[in-house]
């Protein structure tokens, strides 16, 4: 009966072993094909407290939670991002004259790009802070007939392929403008497009490349989504549904781009089956300002009344608890929410950002698990000003912020005191 025994344990230690071998091989195929899913929401989270931890022992505890207590908007929010400018642990770069409207990085993190409302794109060394050059110049009133209203030379929206060769500008001259991101900042090339995409008949607000791939999807104030493939730089489809200007779009691992648009809709294009879905928020849920696909079928919207709501392709509802004003209200003793003005998720993570006027850059964990899916409330970083937009570096170590006076697609409103700048914002410290 011992011999029984010691055939079954060396059984079941030689079932555990493959076990551990299947499941490392799993692992390395997912990590190959980039499909592996990290969580890191609480390294972040750690990441941060150490930071407050060594603002706290410069600034002294009593000023350090203070500021941790959130606070009003407006002067005081711009006094408690001042330790954290102090600490570097966030940097403000000069560079544009008016509003930088949208940033994006390069795959591995050490480049990024920004735009702005003064038509300039500039890219940006990250490890140094400094800029390499300017992509597209700032564009003077008189320079070319179709800019001489304030607006026309505006750059709306901007996105890195996956394999760091090309740049996608979009702005309110209709057009998008591909860029080598290999020639950009070398002497001998002026800075100039490989290629103008025409097509739309208003403002392209959003641009989206498909995760591993080199297709493109821009979205327009002329209610259509346009796809675009820059292996052979041809103009592939026009997709249709929406009944009013769209305002941002995400894409995946999947040929499935999610859009919003202010006909209160979230859509997800089935590309190859030539159709799409449409999620209706509720009756009282106000349209949605920003949209990121976490992973192939979960994405989260960001809406005009400070909604943050996590969706799953297969239910028309949001799944979970929707936070209700995630960036608080405008005014004293409540008010009117604030918009959720731009979020970027980290592809196959569990950790989104989100930024709006109220001073905060706010961080988010997202559980995608079926009985406890959700989004809960995990740290906040003070930034002075209206955060535009947003786009995580690789495993979360850092992001930078589109961070200026005013609002990304209007002059509706101002943060009094603001700078126009580019930021960088560490999330884990230097250890």
């Amino acid at each position: 009966s011992d011999d029984e025994e010691s055939e079954i344990n060396s059984d079941e230690s030689e079932d555990s072993e493959d076990d551990k071998v299947g499941k490392r091989i799993a692992k390395e195929r997912l990590k190959k094909s980039g499909l592996l899913q990290s969580k890191i929401a609480d390294s972040i989270l750690m990441g941060i407290q150490s930071m407050r931890g060594k603002i706290a022992e410069k600034i002294g505890i009593d000023a350090a939670s203070r500021a941790w207590m959130g606070g009003e908007a407006g002067a005081s929010s711009e006094e408690y991002a001042k330790p954290w400018l102090d600490s570097k642990f966030v940097t403000y770069h000069r560079g544009h004259d008016l509003t930088p409207t949208c940033v994006a990085l390069t795959q591995n993190g050490q480049s990024a790009f920004s735009g702005s409302k003064d038509g300039s794109v500039i890219m940006w060394s990250v490890q140094e802070g400094k800029k390499v050059s300017y992509v597209a110049p700032t564009s003077k009133h008189n320079e070319e007939s179709n800019m001489n209203h304030r607006n026309g030379r505006e750059i709306l929206a901007i996105s890195a392929s996956y394999d760091d060769r090309y740049l996608a500008v979009g702005g309110r001259d209709n057009c998008v403008k591909i860029f080598d991101v290999r020639t950009l900042g070398k002497r001998t090339n002026p800075n100039s497009p490989i290629t103008t995409l025409e097509g739309h008949k208003k403002a392209v607000t959003c641009v989206s490349f498909r995760n591993r791939t080199l297709d493109l999807y821009t979205g327009s104030d002329d209610r259509c989504i346009r796809r675009y493939d820059l292996n052979a730089m041809t103009y592939v489809e026009t997709l249709y549904g929406h009944q009013s200007p769209i305002v941002a779009m995400d894409c995946a691992n999947k040929n499935r781009p999610v859009s919003v648009a202010r006909d209160r809709t979230v859509r997800v294009w089935k590309v190859e089956e030539d159709s799409h879905l449409v999620f209706r928020p509720g009756g009282d849920v106000g349209s949605a300002e920003c949209v990121s696909a976490i992973q192939d079928g979960w994405f989260i919207t960001g809406h005009d009344d400070g909604r943050l709501a996590l969706w799953k392709e297969e239910k028309k509802r949001p799944v979970g608890d929707a936070i209700i004003a995630a960036h608080g209200y405008q005014g004293r003793g409540g008010g009117v929410p604030r918009s959720v003005m731009c979020c970027d998720a980290i592809n196959l993570s569990d950790l989104l950002v989100t930024g709006s006027n109220d001073g905060y850059l706010r961080l988010w964990k997202v559980n995608t698990e079926e009985k406890i899916a959700g989004i809960s409330s995990l740290d906040s970083i003070p930034i002075h000003g209206y955060i535009n937009s947003i786009a995580m570096g690789p495993k979360g170590r850092f992001c930078v912020a589109a961070v200026g006076q005013e609002p990304r697609l209007g002059r509706w409103d101002r943060v009094p005191r603001a700078k126009n700048r580019f930021a960088i914002v560490q999330l884990i410290g230097d250890e």
